[in-house]
């Protein structure tokens, strides 16, 4: 079985000649709207508010920002400024990193003599030439949940990490 597949569903359908119904609406609201102002206002004051209306409907109808029609651009800015707008900050304390000592070598890490000389870095690169490891035990333990673990690194970046208990 065959169907036909609707194709350019985002557009709307024309109703009155080259306008679709929202357009037809907007220009047919201002000229209605200039019609009552002719009859109530003096004939100055009825060109100049005319004139801003038919503007403004003609605008709201045709003009598009970035795709999207200028009514809904208005809608969205007169909400963004009327609503209630709370914003919530909750900062996530974290401890601080542990203290390190001087010599703090067996651990992984890299004292201020070693890096101000170069031998840290030309071990480092010496590493990754081999392929080598540098050791894990910059990896400091802090929770410990029945499946996962939180590790939290030297550095303070926290991952959580499978647990796997080989009994």
């Amino acid at each position: 079985m065959q169907f036909q597949v609707p194709q350019f569903i985002e557009t709307e359908d024309k109703i009155v000649g080259p306008f679709t119904l929202k357009q037809f609406m907007f220009v047919a609201g201002a000229g209605l709207g200039s019609a009552i102002l002719y009859f109530t206002v003096v004939t100055w004051l009825w060109m100049i508010l005319t004139i801003i209306l038919l503007g403004a409907a003609i605008g709201v109808a045709f003009i598009k920002v970035e795709g999207r029609p200028l009514g809904n651009v208005l809608l969205s800015a007169f909400g963004f400024y009327w609503k209630p707008q709370t914003y919530i900050w909750k900062s996530e304390e974290q401890p601080a990193p542990a203290a390190q000592t001087e010599n703090n070598e067996e651990n992984g890490g890299i004292s201020l003599e070693k890096i101000i000389t170069g031998a840290a870095l030309h071990k480092r690169w010496e590493n990754l030439q081999t392929g080598q490891k540098t050791p894990e035990s910059n990896v400091v333990e802090t929770k410990m949940n029945s499946r996962y673990q939180i590790i939290q690194r030297i550095s303070g970046v926290r991952t959580a990490a499978k647990r796997v208990d080989y009994r």
